[in-house]
């Protein structure tokens, strides 16, 4: 089997964590020796280098798919991550699409706070919101038809987060550890699909054990990472008009015996072919010291693509407190084989007013050589 896309990253990670009020300044960049240098509360410079590849191939009548990743940590090898993102067994009879090994589902409108995407698992590196999604034993059944789409899927021996060992902090200071190990509480979840003219809709099931980041304090100063129970109904709706797409989606979830209402409601234009506005806010019934900081914010984002470059940007705004978080990254493709990116996660405001047993965000300055082979 040859492999058909491989992928090296080199990625440099300056992490630094300003929440007693200083200033993060990485002034100077060296490039020999991989090196950050600036002023701050605490500052960490953290090599990593990560490989990608992936193959498809036909077998039985069917179709093989294979990727995964490995994020090695230079300094931390028992922190990094080896994901195999999909390794699948792909069989289709007639209007049926079977689907058996290991891989991901990925439901819901918002890539960073969908209230219905609950199966899937992510990577905490330097991201606490939106790491990698991480593969996990499945079974899947998706049945096509003239009434609309209907998958149904099964994790029988799933994976917890991981915690990559450099956000190991509470928004209130707790130390997180994570001992969870593969196979706690199965889940699975039927999900409708159907377009009906210029709008999407999908309705969908989620029972077993929520695979999002969840946190629960169990003495003062520490936290763990667990699994809660979940049963959770899902909605999507999403309409084009012209060059602007309307989206709304919404969940009604109990997880363990408590009831909680979400929605996420927002709107993307592309003026230009190459431009893209959006807007979104987000609202929750309940206010949770494990939620994400990013659950009832006002986002607003943009992303330029031409040839060579990509920008993107998103900024997560608390209409309550007016604290922020911003995520900006810039990709450069001076040739068709080598990338350039740089990313800056960072946020401001009063770390008080975010949800107390939420991942603490901390300051990142990422960049990153990518070799295409």
């Amino acid at each position: 089997m040859i492999l058909r896309r491989l992928t090296v990253w080199v990625a440099v990670l300056a992490t630094c964590n300003v929440s007693e009020g200083l200033a993060a300044q990485a002034n100077r960049i060296q490039v020999d020796g991989v090196r950050f240098s600036g002023t701050s509360a605490e500052a960490v410079t953290v090599p990593y280098i990560m490989i990608g590849a992936g193959h498809r191939d036909s077998m039985f009548g069917g179709s093989i798919d294979l990727s995964g990743s490995i994020q090695l940590d230079v300094q931390a090898i028992d922190a990094s991550l080896v994901n195999i993102e999909e390794l699948t067994f792909n069989y289709s009879a007639g209007p049926l699409d079977f689907r058996i090994g290991v891989g991901d589902v990925s439901w819901g409108l918002s890539d960073v706070r969908s209230p219905v995407d609950a199966m899937a698992p992510r990577a905490v590196f330097f991201d606490a919101y939106n790491g990698a999604r991480l593969g996990q034993p499945l079974l899947g059944l998706s049945a096509f038809s003239q009434w609309g789409d209907l998958e149904a899927v099964i994790f029988p021996f799933p994976r917890s987060p991981h915690m990559g060992g450099r956000l190991k902090r509470t928004w209130n200071g707790s130390s997180v550890r994570s001992d969870l190990g593969w196979g706690e509480r199965p889940v699975g979840g039927l999900r409708m699909a159907r377009i009906l003219g210029s709008t999407d809709i999908a309705l969908s099931y989620v029972h077993g054990g929520e695979r999002t980041l969840w946190i629960s304090s169990d003495r003062p100063g520490e936290a763990g990472v667990v699994i809660p129970s979940l049963r959770q109904a899902g909605v999507e709706l999403q309409r084009a008009l012209g060059s602007v797409v309307l989206r709304t989606e919404g969940s009604l979830a109990k997880r363990d015996g408590d009831t909680e209402a979400r929605i996420v409601a927002g709107a993307e234009w592309y003026p230009k072919p190459y431009l893209t506005l959006m807007v979104e806010q987000g609202l929750s019934s309940l206010n949770r010291a494990q939620a994400s900081p990013l659950v009832d914010d006002i986002m607003l984002g943009g992303q330029l693509v031409t040839e060579e470059i990509r920008f993107s940007n998103l900024v997560f705004i608390d209409p309550k407190s007016g604290n922020r978080h911003y995520f900006v990254e810039t990709r450069w493709t001076p040739t068709a084989r080598t990338a350039i990116e740089v990313e800056l996660i960072t946020w401001a405001g009063d770390a008080t007013q975010e949800p107390g047993l939420a991942l603490r965000q901390r300051n990142v300055l990422r960049a990153s050589l990518l070799r295409y082979f």
